[in-house]
């Protein structure tokens, strides 16, 4: 078997040669720990993501099926799929032309919050010291905020925060990591293996394809593009790519042009 294509993150975590376990089986996905980190396999009609090793056909596989790496393949229980596929990786926008384009968030995508069942996380329940901290650039504070709140395998305060991170990213550049620092600090340890792999590659400006689409949509000023990946992060997964749109718009509308304290 050989995967359409490989994320760029999933590519140097089965750099790592060693053996592995399944995390995690799902009827659209499996989670895959192995030695370098977190993977995951999806169908082709998934987007491409990061961490993602997109395949035709899911594996028939069960949640106690070891795994091995190899420089050539990645092995699970009886499956073999050959690691020569093209390598998936993401752009952002150029900050000046995201930062130019940030009102057309306020007109072109509709706030999530209310229609997101997120209990304490919707923008209504977010409390003013989120809401503050993401006006102050403060992405730290706003991690302890929200950060594992909410429901799905990815809490949906995670998937939110991996919009904010994204953005700040892109806005920010490389002083973007500094807000790292403060999320690993006061957030990451809390959460879950899966929701810390896809927030690490978060904040080094990678996600899903639909997140970049709607960020280089947005730079671009292509009302269509915007709307049609909104469309597509609100059907990704049980409740992830709505609370991660969410975040995106957040993120937009309130962080400042320069990261906080």
């Amino acid at each position: 078997m050989r995967p359409v294509d490989v994320g760029i993150d999933a590519t140097q975590v089965l750099s790592t040669p060693g053996a592995g376990r399944v995390r995690a089986v799902f009827d659209r996905a499996i989670y895959l720990v192995v030695s370098g980190g977190l993977v995951v396999l999806v169908p082709t009609d998934a987007p491409r993501g990061p961490l993602h090793v997109r395949v035709e056909t899911l594996p028939d596989i069960g949640p106690e099926c070891l795994v091995w790496v190899d420089r050539h393949r990645l092995c699970i229980g009886d499956h073999c799929i050959l690691l020569d596929a093209p390598i998936w990786s993401p752009q952002l926008p150029p900050a000046a032309s995201l930062a130019r384009a940030r009102g057309g968030a306020r007109c072109w995508l509709p706030d999530l919050g209310p229609a997101l069942d997120v209990g304490t996380v919707g923008r209504a329940e977010l409390g003013a010291a989120a809401v503050t901290a993401l006006r102050r650039g403060d992405v730290g504070t706003f991690a302890a905020e929200v950060g594992g709140r909410g429901p799905g395998l990815t809490p949906a305060g995670d998937d939110m925060m991996a919009g904010v991170l994204l953005v700040a990213r892109a806005m920010w550049g490389a002083s973007g990591m500094a807000a790292w620092t403060h999320v690993q600090r006061k957030h990451l340890a809390r959460t879950n293996d899966i929701a810390s792999a896809f927030l690490i590659c978060a904040a080094q400006g990678r996600c899903i394809e639909p997140a970049h689409d709607l960020l280089n949509g947005l730079a671009r000023g292509d009302h269509s593009a915007v709307s049609a990946a909104a469309e597509r992060l609100s059907h990704f997964g049980s409740s992830s790519g709505a609370a991660l749109a969410y975040g995106l718009r957040a993120a937009l509308l309130e962080l400042p042009p320069a990261p906080g304290p």
